[in-house]
């Protein structure tokens, strides 16, 4: 199989091909298998990865990504030698909202998108059914809001809020954060895109506006290389267009300073952690392009996802610093590794979201092809020691371990516990930080048998409350 960098070309090797694209254009008629539009952090340069992927495994011969007749648009183009035809998958990029419009008036069959569907774009395409559904909805990947400076800043970690200041004209020099004595110059994507759309929500709130002026960019890499040119420089990106500049660790209020690595993103543990989503219609007569989004979640279409520089939802045991956990959680994890996975919940609630869903299925294939004992860590809501929150936490495990069972994984080699988090009283809880904490972490270990918890009796009225 071909690798992702040699399907992938870039616009300027296309001279060395130009012979071979007129052969192809000109000998067969070309037919689009389905067509592309929105977030250009996904369109930029994964959604063409994965389309060259894709017509690859189909058995595509001389794959080629071009440029098209606008900016930042793509066609991805492949020759089937079985069938004797041309076929291409067409990618546009300006901006997540462009995605859902194009999905609304059917000039795109697929809509991309670097954050989830806003209530109004689900109302928008209601007639094609519920843009929420498994069917429509899939999380192709995940990255991290990447706070990006110049190389040569001092400054390493900022506080959610102090980013919201830099950003709308608050802190207007860096001598201010104990830093340079540099003025504080803030570069933005534009109002398109579903980075400046997470970023407005995560960081800026309904508290801050962006300062007046701030340069806007359709682009992650160009927004990149402008904080490059100028040292007091500060902007934000998607974790594969950091490049050379230096991306801060980032700090909620209440939480440690953790940096957009690979497992602080995985987990969604990094607090601006977001997810990378392609939506179908509901009742989308083209099946090539549901394939091709079951490709995308597949274990292949996700190494594509890793190759391009963004994290992929596959399931990894490694190490993980909790140092500044208190005692009673760490005797839980006490020589137990963590996995590259969370299950997320909403507030007061114990179902499953469909990024979930779809862990399961790969938890369940780790557990089966790995001998370990598992343990699920349920979290409750934050600073709530009542009785309901500490049930809460460990029916949310309990959710998780009924539904891996489910999924053929060994009911013996799974635990759970619940655990409700505690900060500082005196400290804001961020909205971010309580999304953070509804969550069920696993952890796995070796060799040794762990004992097996209790599980909430299934008639108990809380296990009546949440039943699915």
């Amino acid at each position: 199989m071909m690798t992702t960098r040699s399907l992938f070309f870039q616009p300027v090797l296309l001279v060395l091909i130009l012979y071979q694209v007129i052969w192809c254009t000109k000998s067969l008629a070309e037919e689009f298998l389905f067509t592309v539009h929105g977030s250009n952090t996904v369109g930029a340069e994964l959604a063409p990865a994965l389309a060259a992927r894709f017509l690859d495994d189909l058995g595509a011969e001389r794959i080629l990504t071009l440029p098209s007749d606008g900016v930042n648009e793509s066609r991805i183009t492949g020759y089937l030698p079985l069938e004797e035809r041309t076929v291409s998958i067409y990618v546009a990029s300006h901006g997540s909202s462009t995605g859902f419009k194009s999905l609304h008036q059917k000039k795109a069959d697929i809509a991309a998108a670097s954050r989830r569907a806003k209530p109004e774009e689900r109302k928008l395409l209601q007639e094609q059914g519920n843009l929420f559904s498994d069917q429509s909805e899939y999380v192709i990947g995940l990255d991290g809001l990447a706070i990006i400076v110049h190389p040569d800043n001092p400054v390493n970690s900022l506080e959610v809020s102090q980013i919201a200041q830099l950003f709308s004209g608050e802190i207007t020099n860096w001598r201010q954060l104990d830093g340079p004595d540099l003025t504080v110059t803030p570069y933005a994507r534009d109002d398109h895109s579903g980075t400046w759309d997470t970023f407005k929500s995560m960081v800026l709130s309904k508290k801050y506006q962006l300062a007046h002026g701030v340069e806007r960019f359709e682009s992650n890499e160009l927004l990149s290389a402008r904080v490059l040119e100028k040292p007091g420089a500060i902007g934000f990106v998607s974790l594969n267009t950091v490049g050379v500049t230096k991306a801060v660790n980032v700090a909620d209020s209440a939480g440690k300073s953790l940096a957009p690595t690979v497992m602080n993103v995985s987990t969604e543990d990094y607090v601006l952690s977001r997810r990378l989503y392609m939506y179908i219609s509901d009742n989308s007569g083209k099946d090539i392009a549901r394939s091709f989004l079951d490709f995308v979640v597949s274990h292949s279409g996700q190494s594509v996802v890793s190759d391009v520089g963004y994290v992929a939802q596959q399931i990894n045991r490694q190490k993980s610093d909790q140092s500044q956990m208190p005692e009673e959680y760490l005797q839980m994890i006490d020589s137990f590794d963590r996995l590259s996975v969370n299950f997320r919940f909403e507030q007061g609630k114990a179902r499953l979201d469909n990024k979930a869903r779809r862990d399961i299925e790969r938890l369940a294939g780790y557990l089966n092809d790995n001998s370990v004992n598992i343990k699920l860590i349920g979290f409750g809501e934050t600073n709530d020691d009542s009785t309901f929150s500490q049930t809460l936490a460990r029916l949310r495990a309990d959710v998780v371990k009924r539904q891996l069972i489910r999924a053929g994984a060994p009911r013996k080699s799974i635990v759970i516990e619940g655990f409700v988090p505690k900060v500082d009283r005196e400290l804001a809880v961020s909205k971010l930080r309580q999304i953070r904490d509804r969550r069920v972490e696993v952890w796995v270990k070796q060799g040794t048998q762990v004992e097996i918890l209790a599980r909430q009796p299934e008639g108990s009225p809380a296990a009546n409350q949440f039943r699915l």
